[in-house]
């Protein structure tokens, strides 16, 4: 009787602390609204979301204050030692994540943040090439349907992403997604360059999905979920990572340095490793889980599609990109000419 009046108390006094209003910056679209309701049941809290489409986007927001202004952020792999360096976000203490045993082994220990010190994985998937099956009469199976002039398969867009669309480039060329050498770069800009005077233009991930589906256009540079999800209402709808190879990436989730509400904050941490909560994200947006709790509880059709959980022979295609340091100047010089042009 004793211990369950401690355990009691303990839950109580959790409760009492997760109590008030987190601040959530995240994609577009990427969370159900469903998980955020149960959120808000369970622990008395309210949740505001803010949204942002391109990660530099939401970079230049936290580092002009936002970090004060919310408690959780959702960034890209790439993103998270270089927003701990410069004391964007905080170092985890998981004693407070008890769930992190949930997590697939190759997620406890990611190359982008070792021993999750800093952040917890959300979501995986790839970036490829989507198209309209209907539109494009010629094969989508290469880079070069945004560029090479040759293999230009109709109107298209390219990702508003820095790093994924140069990458995509570099990729055509035969390089890595994280190259350095100012050669190939310049041999990137050339090629993006030229693909974007044959492209209608940039745009985000769920911008992308809607130019396809309004009939804007034929070809979109594409996260593979945001194909997904809509292909049960669009199924001449492709996605398929091209020959030379694509991104493989995870999102993640931190806590910002000076977040309001720290311990909601780890409350909703731990509260999105559950796995039927987990599974419930990725039913949603049709991107993977890295909760391996989480598969049983996932739609058939999602755990049996290639495009969510991509096959070896694809996956051995595939590169996350990487933290590259000083080497990022050179890309925002380029993405600066690109995107002013």
């Amino acid at each position: 009787m004793k211990r369950t009046l401690i355990s009691l108390l303990a839950v109580l006094a959790g409760l009492s602390l997760a109590r008030g209003e987190l601040r959530l910056f995240n994609w577009a679209d990427y969370i159900p609204e469903e998980v955020v309701a149960e959120f808000e049941r369970r622990y008395q809290a309210r949740v505001i979301i803010d949204t942002f489409e391109a990660p530099e986007a939401m970079l230049a927001k936290l580092q002009a204050g936002g970090d004060a202004e919310y408690d959780v952020v959702v960034p890209p792999d790439y993103y998270v030692l270089e927003m701990a360096r410069t004391g964007l976000i905080r170092s985890l203490d998981p004693a407070k994540l008890p769930n992190l045993k949930n997590l697939a082994p190759e997620f406890k220990d990611p190359a982008y943040d070792p021993q999750n010190r800093h952040s917890i994985p959300y979501q995986w998937g790839t970036t490829g090439i989507a198209y309209d099956a209907q539109a494009v009469t010629r094969p989508v199976d290469s880079w070069g349907v945004f560029f090479d002039p040759k293999r230009y398969a109709g109107p298209c867009f390219l990702l508003d992403e820095m790093r994924e669309t140069i990458g995509a480039a570099l990729k055509y060329l035969g390089y890595s997604l994280n190259d350095t050498d100012p050669g190939h770069l310049a041999e990137a800009k050339k090629v993006l360059l030229g693909a974007k005077k044959r492209c209608l233009g940039f745009a985000g991930g769920v911008e992308a999905r809607s130019r396809l589906l309004s009939g804007d256009a034929a070809v979109v540079h594409a996260y593979s979920g945001d194909i997904v999800q809509i292909q049960g209402e669009a199924p001449q709808v492709r996605y398929r990572v091209p020959k030379e190879g694509g991104t493989i990436w995870t999102d993640a989730v931190a806590i910002t340095r000076r977040a309001p509400h720290p311990e909601l904050a780890y409350a909703f941490l731990n509260f999105i490793l559950e796995p039927r909560i987990a599974a419930a994200i990725s039913n949603y947006n049709s991107y993977a889980t890295p909760v391996a709790a989480a598969l049983p509880y996932l739609d058939p059709a999602l755990k049996d599609n290639p495009a969510v959980f991509p096959p070896k022979a694809v996956r051995q295609k595939l590169e996350y990109i990487h933290d590259i340091g000083d080497a990022i100047r050179l890309y925002d010089r380029i993405w600066t000419e690109l995107k002013s042009r």
